[in-house]
């Protein structure tokens, strides 16, 4: 596990975090990327490559320690990710058995620390704002609450997601290409569910405009007010 150098306090911008939560994060950023055909993860999208843009956005939302699960091309993304505080590395050398040994790796990274809870969030969201994160974690350190989620449908919470300590060990016994939803629902009442906008809980799975902005209340380039959700990971 490493851990990246920069000035505390400063985003890949340059603008200062705000007050820390007590939430620790986690981007799966770990995958081969079979549908686009190359390493996404550090492709550009509005001006910095995409898996550092997710870590910023955490950042930016007061969490941290910001791990970063590579996999895949781990030498390039750890590449673009120099110079962000608060990011460490978990390398998953079992990212071939799918997205559950990814998300094991993170949450065996983030248990070392004392943080009452944990982000998830993939390095191919990169349209997710800093606010959205924060309202997530904000929502699962509510009295009697063990998680927030992003709400894609009717019994379709996923990515991201903020899920408290006592919830981390059943990510463990996930196994495949899995994500955490069945972990979700379990917990019932427990989980609270936040619907976003459709832009931004777009997944990357073909090249981007390079300059392209974060969505606006209209959504991202591409995708149309009033848009269907994207099939919710996991």
């Amino acid at each position: 596990m490493l851990e990246m150098n920069a000035t505390p306090g400063a985003t890949s911008g340059g603008q200062q975090n705000p007050a820390p939560l007590p939430v620790a994060a986690i981007v799966l950023a770990a995958g081969r990327a079979t549908r686009m055909g190359r390493l996404k993860q550090v492709m550009p999208c509005g001006g910095e490559p995409m898996v550092r843009r997710v870590a910023a956005t955490c950042l930016a939302a007061g969490l941290g320690p910001v791990w970063v699960v590579t996999g895949y091309g781990a030498p390039e993304v750890e590449a673009v990710l120099a110079g962000l505080p608060g990011v460490r590395l978990a390398h998953n050398p079992d990212y071939a058995a799918g997205q559950a040994s990814s998300l094991i790796a993170g949450i065996r990274a983030v248990m070392a620390g004392g943080q009452q809870a944990a982000a998830v969030l993939l390095a191919d969201q990169p349209f997710v704002r800093p606010r959205t994160v924060a309202r997530l974690a904000q929502l699962a350190l509510t009295p009697g609450v063990l998680a927030a989620a992003a709400l894609y449908g009717p019994g379709k919470p996923g990515p991201p997601c903020v899920v408290r300590r006592p919830v981390w060990p059943a990510f463990l016994e996930l196994e495949g290409d899995r994500g955490g939803r069945a972990v979700l629902l379990s917990l019932g009442r427990a989980l609270r569910t936040l619907p976003i906008d459709a832009g931004e809980l777009r997944d990357v799975d073909e090249p981007v405009d390079p300059a392209g902005e974060p969505p606006g209340p209209a959504g991202v380039p591409g995708t149309a007010p009033g848009k269907p959700l994207p099939p919710a990971p996991g």
